[in-house]
């Protein structure tokens, strides 16, 4: 009888010492990021994932530039774990970089609060310190607006939830193919019968360590497009998808004009290039990351989107007939050339 009774207790403890250990949670190990003037590429390290189980990265950077205000970029990358360690990347921007700046940055599992302090650059736990150089170059709309007719915009219908993407690529020349050289649009407008839209900032980014070229869209709408300084023509810099209202359907069907202007600063103190944009209309749109947008003349336009499911709901709109004209018709050319 005594055995049973020690075993019994034995048993209890047993239970008792299990029940005291701490549950295994998922946790981010340790996340990392290589980063410069124009922004940043991440891995995040997480350990004791459940497979199969949704898990989202939240993550942000905080830059301050020549004494300014600290500006903060957030991010988020959401996964499907495969195993019960992930290796997690994210890049984006951060845009309007100069002078020297300084970067910190987090982590967090947002399922279990783990937080990790992004090493940056090797620095470890310690600020980053980037050096990035001035804005060179410097013009505005009037130096880049397109000349001759005005550019048409024809009436259209479309069914309630559609949305119209403009979109511009640009033709690049005197890129020096030794170094970075970045090109920044902001104030992007686009008026249709004397209304405004305003539209996201863009970034071109000629890196001569880059081998395929990649459209990604930011923390907070804008863009970057990143290729090689060789390839100078058809580079997608700026879109939006705007939702289809009764101006830009242009009641009664007839004819108007349109403007898409934009102002550019570039590192390059000898940049000259040539611009066009275009106008198409989707019934549906997921959002610009998911349209997954071509960074450069390939398989389609600079432009357009490659999503299967975007494509299939093209219609006609005010610069294409529909189709497979996924941009839309192309306006006439503005040139842009730096001040000498």
């Amino acid at each position: 009888m005594r055995q049973k009774h020690s075993t019994v207790l034995l048993i209890a403890l047993g239970m008792m010492a299990m029940l005291a250990l701490p549950a295994r949670a998922h946790i981010l190990t340790k996340a990392t990021a290589n980063a410069n003037c124009q922004g940043y590429a991440l891995t995040v390290n997480a350990a004791d994932l459940s497979v199969g189980t949704t898990y989202t990265i939240d993550y942000s950077f905080t830059v301050t530039c020549g004494g300014g205000s600290p500006v903060t970029i957030p991010g988020s990358v959401t996964f499907i774990a495969t195993a019960s360690t992930e290796a997690v990347t994210a890049s984006g921007a951060f845009g309007g970089t100069a002078n020297t700046c300084i970067v910190t940055g987090s982590a967090t599992l947002t399922s279990s609060g783990s937080t990790v302090t992004i090493n940056i650059d090797g620095q470890g736990m310690s600020p980053a310190k980037l050096t990035c150089p001035p804005t060179a170059c410097v013009i505005p709309p009037s130096g880049t607006e397109i000349g001759g007719s005005p550019v048409s915009w024809n009436g259209f219908t479309a069914p309630a939830g559609s949305v119209v993407w403009i979109n511009a690529h640009l033709d690049a020349k005197k890129v020096p193919t030794n170094t970075i050289t970045t090109v920044d649009f902001t104030g992007v407008t686009l008026v249709v019968n004397t209304t405004t839209y305003v539209l996201p900032n863009g970034q071109v980014v000629f890196n001569p360590a880059t081998t395929i070229p990649t459209t990604v869209v930011n923390a907070g709408g804008s863009w970057t497009t990143t290729v090689n300084p060789t390839f100078n023509n058809d580079i997608f810099f700026v879109g939006q998808a705007i939702p289809v209202d009764s101006n830009l359907e242009n009641g009664g069907h007839g004819n108007t004009d349109s403007t898409l202007s934009l102002s550019t600063n570039s590192s390059d103190s000898t940049l000259e290039f040539q611009w066009q944009w275009g106008a198409a209309v989707y019934t549906s749109w997921p959002g610009n990351a998911a349209a997954n947008i071509e960074p450069v003349h390939a398989t389609q336009q600079a432009g357009a989107p490659l999503n299967p499911a975007v494509e299939k709901d093209l219609i006609q709109g005010p610069r294409g007939g529909g189709g497979s004209n996924f941009t839309g018709s192309w306006s006439g050319t503005g040139v842009g050339i730096c001040p000498q």
